[in-house]
């Protein structure tokens, strides 16, 4: 009976509107609901956000729930670093190099709202990798990226190791154990002029930074994470400071902020509960 019922030409249409009907009210429906639904998902995989699409893993309760409840993820703060640069009279970059790229979350809508051109697409986890390269089809934007499937450090051609975490796509940090993948430095990458560089690697920053001294001697924008915890369990932090010295710093989740230091941010960071410790900031030549 279940096979006929699958099978069945005559009721394929009346279950696909029960079931359209049905993510309409999860999608429109109260954010308590939609969040229990997607953690309840009996699927694999889902196909969610908004104005552009993503195929998601439904074991990522971070940055898959999230483009599920909201339909983007982190994607304002690449805005607010925009508008600084414009308010800045700097030009406005064409070239988007994402690394940590995940699985498109920045890269897709940056390109798909006209915020960048074109885009490099750095992504060392093998099933970020597949959910990307997907996203980049599924939004028609393969062309336009160049996907790199490798990590960022301060040595190029040695094997490092990804600690996976099982429940936050977004949380893979380099360690002394898990997958090994390759490693690579941004000096030894031919990007555009006109770049802005993006970067979200749980803590390796200092690491990536120390390996792009000729790319931030050019002046590019840089956008990136600031957990000086994560920097000092690294071993990055001294890396990371020295790579913004003489930089504008500010404060992305603080937008309308003038520049500060890196130390002043360190401060306030100590005033928020270990679990908020963190923030995104740009820094301009």
């Amino acid at each position: 009976m279940p096979n006929c019922l699958q099978n069945s030409i005559a009721l394929r249409a009346p279950l696909l509107a029960i079931v359209r009907r049905l993510l309409g009210l999860l999608h429109c429906g109260p954010g308590l609901l939609r969040r229990a639904a997607y953690d309840a998902m009996p699927i694999p995989y889902l196909v969610t956000g908004s104005p552009e699409q993503f195929i998601v893993s439904t074991a990522d309760k971070v940055i898959g729930r999230e483009l599920f409840l909201y339909g983007e993820f982190d994607f304002a703060k690449l805005q607010v670093a925009v508008s600084i640069l414009t308010r800045e009279g700097l030009p406005a970059p064409s070239h988007l190099i994402d690394v940590g790229a995940n699985i498109g979350t920045i890269t897709i809508p940056a390109l798909k709202r006209g915020l960048m051109q074109t885009a490099t697409a750095i992504e060392p986890h093998p099933d970020n990798l597949r959910l990307l390269r997907a996203n980049l089809a599924l939004n028609g934007l393969e062309n336009r990226v160049a996907v790199l499937a490798q990590a960022v450090s301060d040595l190029a051609d040695v094997t490092l190791f990804l600690h996976e975490s099982l429940t936050n796509s977004g949380n893979h940090t380099i360690s002394t154990d898990g997958i090994p993948v390759p490693s690579s430095r941004l000096d030894d990458m031919n990007f555009p002029p006109n770049s802005l560089l993006w970067m979200d690697i749980e803590g390796h920053e200092g690491h990536a930074l120390k390996g792009a001294e000729r790319l931030l001697a050019t002046g590019i924008p840089v956008v990136c994470e600031f957990n000086p915890e994560f920097l000092i369990q690294s071993g990055g932090m001294n890396a990371f400071r020295r790579a913004f010295e003489g930089r504008r710093i500010y404060d992305l989740q603080v937008p309308g902020q003038s520049k500060i230091n890196l130390e002043a941010i360190a401060n306030k960071l100590r005033l928020r509960p270990n679990n908020l410790q963190w923030t995104d900031i740009l820094a301009l030549s």
